[in-house]
């Protein structure tokens, strides 16, 4: 029989949202001549870093990786909350597991892999809790909203400091706003804090990279309350919240450990 190859491509896709709107995403789509992995990425707040360098070298490597949005990001139609977020999130993971999306591309359904950074990190993880078909999770200093509610909640004093962060990135979203953003993050501290997903995830395949100098997702906060008494593996580099700095190293150090799994 002829073996049939592939050729690598870049596509545009509307995947669902959560909501009624189609989401806009990117597939880069590997040369192949069977079934390829594919790696979701999910973006942080608003939308600064996307990571696509990091997509066209896995493309190189043989992956398919979609590059996602959410409502109100990235030209996706919507508004912009963070309940959102956490809804486009595992609505597109769901989606991309499915029978009919995995056979249409080419995707090997068993290897599946979510790679989120800071706000795509946290909604990654509960995206990742809701979807077992799903095979690994990487958290790249996944932001752990929740638990900031929390301490804004206990400590009012931050407030202005974390009104002034939102308000900031709200500039760059559909109809959102600070006031709104914080509200949402008060309100829901609880059920959106990343350790409570602990013992729901004690069988999955996981890593958490961070760095000690990260200057948003602070290590002591943000990383090492997960990984106490978890089954994260966990990966530190030299870099910066963005991975600009060392950039391949940390590349390099998260796709070693999914190349093992």
């Amino acid at each position: 029989m002829e073996t049939i190859t592939k050729k690598a491509t870049l596509s545009y896709l509307h995947v669902p949202s959560g909501g009624s709107e189609q989401l806009i995403a990117r597939l880069y789509s590997p040369e192949h001549t069977e079934d390829a992995p594919l790696i979701v990425l999910f973006h942080g707040f608003p939308g600064k870093q996307l990571n696509m360098d990091w997509a066209v070298q896995l493309q190189s490597a043989g992956y398919h990786v979609l590059v996602t949005s959410y409502r109100g990001t990235i030209g996706s139609p919507g508004t912009f909350r963070f309940q959102h977020v956490l809804e486009d999130a595992t609505a597109t993971l769901r989606y991309v597991c499915s029978k009919s999306f995995t056979t249409e591309h080419g995707i090997k359904a068993d290897q599946i892999t979510v790679v989120g950074h800071s706000m795509g990190g946290f909604a990654g993880l509960h995206a990742f809790a809701e979807t077992p078909e799903a095979a690994h999770y990487v958290g790249i200093s996944p932001f752990n909203f929740g638990l900031v509610g929390q301490l804004v909640l206990e400590h009012p004093e931050y407030e202005p400091v974390l009104h002034g962060i939102l308000e900031r990135g709200a500039a760059f979203l559909n109809d959102a706003t600070a006031d709104a953003l914080l509200d949402e993050l008060k309100h829901h501290h609880t059920t959106w804090n990343l350790l409570t997903l602990k013992e729901r995830l004690a069988d999955r395949s996981m890593l958490l990279m961070t760095s000690e100098r990260d200057e948003t997702s602070i290590k002591a906060l943000h990383h090492d309350l997960l990984v106490s008494d978890s089954p994260f593996e966990e990966s530190i580099v030299d870099s910066d919240h963005n991975y600009i700095e060392n950039r391949d190293a940390a590349f390099n150090e998260w796709t070693t450990w999914l190349a093992r799994q």
